[in-house]
């Protein structure tokens, strides 16, 4: 399943134009991310399940459905932080975890494939909960499909990406591999160069967000 966010509404589309101005300053960089992780997180809803509960208001009684589903939040460190926290303020009942991974050396020489460096990880238990994984960029697919293997054997219910930026070739590769995934991006782009970097993109997250 994968849903450009861009596509269906202009807010989303102008927040990651922010996001790809080389000329957006760090501080804002931080701020867009967090307003895009508040956004993607409402487009994430519609895949979580609910059950109606009722209410008394001042005038009499009315029922609003509500999350059913327990819901954990995987941050990958570091340039996934400013979004996690706009996610979290939309879920604040979401547990969090975070792994640090991050790209070594390349696999392939033209940038489709890089063994992924791992120095931390602490995830909450995830049998029957719906995880969400949340980085900035879907490049080369690797560091996502690394962080995926670590998860699954633990069996969540419901595996969802959110991304700012996707590349073709690193979706692709994400749902040949595990097609039941729900990505969610900001915008798609087509190309991936020899560096495994996104065209146009907008640069390294982790390094605009951080000043870096």
């Amino acid at each position: 399943m994968l849903v450009n966010a861009s596509e269906t509404n202009v807010l989303i589309s102008e927040l990651v134009g922010k996001l790809r101005d080389k000329k957006t300053e760090p501080a804002e960089f931080r701020t867009n991310l967090k307003r895009l992780g508040n956004f993607l997180a409402y487009e994430a809803g519609s895949y979580f399940n609910k059950i109606a509960v009722s209410v008394e208001t001042p005038l009499g009684t009315a029922t609003y459905d509500t999350i059913s589903d327990e819901i954990v939040i995987i941050t990958i460190l570091r340039a996934a932080l400013p979004m996690s926290e706009g996610v979290l303020e939309i879920i604040p009942t979401a547990k969090v975890g975070v792994i640090s991974a991050s790209r070594g050396k390349k696999i392939q020489e033209d940038g489709t494939d890089f063994r992924i460096d791992c120095t931390y990880s602490n995830i909450p238990y995830l049998e029957n909960k719906i995880a969400i994984i949340i980085d900035p960029m879907l490049a080369s697919g690797s560091t996502l499909l690394f962080t995926m293997n670590q998860l699954l054997n633990q069996k969540p219910s419901k595996l969802i990406i959110l991304c700012a930026i996707a590349s073709d070739y690193g979706i692709k590769r994400i749902l040949d591999n595990y097609p039941k995934t729900i990505i969610i991006t900001g915008d798609i782009d087509k190309e991936l160069n020899e560096k495994g970097y996104i065209v146009p993109g907008l640069g390294d997250a982790g390094d605009r967000a951080f000043n870096t």
